[in-house]
């Protein structure tokens, strides 16, 4: 289980905050709705700026009115009755998650707050960490635990004219035993910015934001990238085990199946509730996969040696 399922450190321990704290702003709340594939999101805030930075990354999956599925994320300012020092709350269907200090950390935590939503509310897929693109209708999944690069290697990878599905979830139907495209916004951490930019991805080094333990990071819309980059359902053709490698030169080597299925377990957000459907489901969908441990090296080489890998599998299934 990684960090998402987990409760973040600055958790605020307190129930959800009386909507009495909006006043604090002296405005009304914004409230937005949105579908981001299998995700429904109704966004709460009156914090300026946090509801307009947020519907500039969704924009495209806005709709008019909700469903009554909806993950109800609220963001609420509040001041703490010792020190009278402002925090936002960022309460997700009821419950505070997240206690913040500065407004440029709301906007990643509401977006962490909605991946803990995915992981414990989307009970029809199975669900694995990791990034997820696609060529030609067939996707690699890059599994992991978070800090190995799976954002930056997605990101590089759309550069190249692959699509995009995740960068946080491989959502696995098991009926279809196709991955449903979930597609979030990438966040970057501020390590990978330039090289991204040489890359011309549109990095906005002057909208940046903190998130914790990753520090600094920004918010990539994937359709800036291109107005297509979304993948439909895909069925996965390669498994890559990315770690982060600080020699330039990239190695990639194949791993065994059976390790693979280990290591997506380990990766799974809710494997436990599915057990030995979820085992035969992974196994089913690594049998029909090229399953790999990749050293990262120079992004672009990294790059070429993962295209050269995912070719020679397309190749060996014809």
């Amino acid at each position: 289980m990684t960090q998402l399922a987990a409760v973040n450190t600055r958790q605020a321990s307190a129930p959800a905050p009386s909507r009495a704290v909006f006043s604090l702003f002296g405005s009304k709340p914004e409230v937005r709705h949105y579908r981001i594939g299998p995700v429904p999101v109704s966004l709460t805030s009156v914090v300026p700026g946090v509801a307009d930075d947020f519907h500039e990354l969704y924009r495209a999956y806005a709709v008019a009115s909700p469903t009554g599925d909806e993950f109800a994320i609220d963001v609420i300012a509040k001041r703490s009755a010792r020190s009278l020092r402002r925090y936002y709350h960022v309460v997700a269907n009821g419950e505070s998650l997240f206690a913040v200090r500065n407004e440029n950390e709301i906007l990643p935590h509401v977006e962490w707050a909605i991946n803990t939503m995915v992981a414990t509310r989307l009970p029809q897929y199975l669900q694995i960490h990791a990034s997820v693109v696609a060529r030609d209708g067939v996707a690699i999944a890059c599994p992991g635990q978070p800090g190995q690069g799976k954002t930056t290697l997605a990101a590089a990878l759309l550069s190249r004219g692959w699509s995009y599905l995740s960068d946080e979830f491989a959502l696995l139907d098991p009926d279809t035993r196709l991955v449903e495209p979930y597609p979030k916004a990438l966040c970057v951490k501020a390590g990978s910015f330039d090289t991204l930019r040489r890359m011309r991805l549109p990095i906005d080094a002057d909208r940046v934001y903190y998130k914790g333990e990753k520090g600094r990071v920004a918010m990539l819309n994937p359709l800036k990238i291109r107005p297509d980059v979304v993948s439909g359902r895909c069925r996965v053709g390669m498994i890559i085990l990315p770690e982060v490698n600080h020699s330039t030169t990239p190695v990639i080597e194949r791993v065994s199946r059976a390790h693979m299925v280990f290591e997506l377990t380990r990766c799974s957000f809710n494997f436990g509730k599915f057990r030995a459907p979820g085992f035969h489901l992974l196994a089913d969908v690594v049998e029909k996969a090229g399953c790999y441990h990749l050293r990262c090296g120079h992004l672009a080489t990294t790059c070429d040696l993962v295209e050269t890998f995912f070719s020679r599998q397309a190749g060996a299934e014809v």
